[in-house]
């Protein structure tokens, strides 16, 4: 064999050797074998009742939820009693955020409340302090206020709004860019709408006839809810530019478009589209 060939030998050996050390490898490797591990256990606790019902005979969600809860340290069944995903968002409650951030060693202090306004201060365990207040103004301002808790248990949403943006504040890194609480995303169902039915009864005269012919007028879908409905299933960057037009021009609130805007951001990230393109 001549030195020309030895050469060529070594370097195509050279060029398909796979590095096998490769931390990405190792990393999506770990993944694998989390999720397979995550399902195993969704597949038994998701047949039961001890889970909520959204994610009763689905596996595959309940071990994307605890794959999310381990990422911010909850255990299993915690996390499918906690974290929910609303219009394609995983989310988790403000009091599990307080809770997360407690057992590391974050005080938080009620500093005020009513059911007009609540103010929420936490203190880091290096001694950092963040604040925050939300009152009935800001959050109708924002838009969360068409969600019927707020007329029921004012004070309680308002209290989870306050503890949730100071936890986000003060600890992004232990929950790892959260944006929204599930208070936050938890809107309003969509309404049911009206239908007619046929009732062959004899009734007597004109007016009782007019009545029978008389369609009842439509319950209209929340603008927020259909356009948010629509992002969730864009294929798209020109579908998410097309609702959010749309959603432009429903006389919605500055908070409300805000969040529209961060739901399509995510929708062009997880299709994989470039800044320019979404």
């Amino acid at each position: 064999m001549t030195s020309t060939e030895l050469t060529t030998q070594a370097h195509e050996a050279e060029i398909v050797t796979p590095d096998v050390t490769d931390d990405g490898l190792a990393l999506l490797q770990k993944q694998a074998e989390a999720l397979g591990a995550a399902h195993k256990i969704a597949t038994v606790l998701c047949s039961t009742g001890m889970v909520p019902q959204a994610y009763r005979g689905k596996p595959d969600d309940g071990a994307a939820a605890i794959l999310y809860g381990a990422e911010v340290g909850l255990k299993p069944q915690q996390a499918l009693q906690q974290v929910f995903v609303v219009h394609g968002q995983p989310s988790i409650y403000a009091r599990t955020m307080v809770g997360l951030l407690k057992a590391r060693g974050y005080r938080f202090e009620t500093v005020d409340t009513s059911d007009e306004s609540v103010t929420v201060r936490a203190t880091s365990p290096r001694g950092e302090v963040e604040e925050a207040t939300w009152d009935i103004a800001r959050a109708t301002k924002a838009g969360y206020t068409s969600n019927k808790k707020y007329t029921t248990d004012p004070q309680g949403m308002l209290y989870a709004k306050a503890a949730s943006e100071v936890s986000r504040k003060i600890a992004p890194d232990v929950l790892l860019g959260i944006r929204y609480s599930a208070e936050d995303l938890e809107l309003e169902p969509l309404p049911v709408r009206a239908t007619a039915e046929r009732v062959d009864r004899p009734r007597k005269g004109r007016s009782a006839l007019d009545r029978a012919k008389k369609k009842p007028e439509p319950v209209q879908d929340d603008p927020q809810v259909k356009a948010a409905e629509g992002i969730e299933a864009a294929g798209d960057a020109e579908t998410l530019d097309k609702i959010l037009n749309w959603a432009a021009n429903q006389g919605l609130t500055a908070g409300q478009l805000d969040h529209l805007q961060d739901l399509a951001a995510q929708r062009a990230t997880a299709l994989g589209l470039t800044a320019e393109e979404a």
